[in-house]
């Protein structure tokens, strides 16, 4: 766990509304942090964790270390029952994805969506997955 992990006055880390702790996460040579954000307004925060700063070496990139760290993830996410947010920007010493790839990545992959178009900011319900995204056209029409 990182730095930015709150501990309590026994030293030991603080989870979140007892839901999904802050901190670093890893997967094969994936790291990315979860943490609180600021990206909502202060009566949403205690339901939505922010993903930042996912990032895989050079090296080791194209081998789905990236993808089984997400499904990692929102997997933790939905048995805690939280949304997830994150700024889709490339990030990192060695910049692989564009910010347009990265946002059709997590889409695509994990059901995020764009909730502000500028600058992006993407979250994903509880339980999203990219098949929901493709039937939302079809439910829509249903409805109309």
């Amino acid at each position: 766990t990182s730095p930015d992990c709150a501990r309590n006055r026994h030293g030991r880390r603080n989870r979140l509304d007892g839901l999904m702790e802050t901190g670093t996460r890893t997967a094969g040579h994936a790291t990315c942090r979860v943490r609180q954000t600021n990206a909502v307004p202060a009566s949403m925060r205690a339901g939505i964790r922010e993903v930042c700063s996912v990032e895989v070496p050079a090296e080791h990139q194209g081998q789905g270390h990236a993808t089984a760290l997400m499904h990692k993830v929102c997997s933790e996410a939905d048995a805690a029952g939280l949304v997830l947010v994150l700024w889709p920007q490339p990030w990192g010493d060695n910049i692989a994805m564009s910010r347009d790839q990265l946002i059709s990545w997590y889409s695509k992959t994990f059901g995020f969506q764009v909730i502000q178009p500028e600058p992006p900011l993407m979250a994903r319900m509880v339980g999203a997955t990219p098949r929901m995204l493709r039937l939302k056209p079809v439910i829509e029409a249903l409805h109309a």
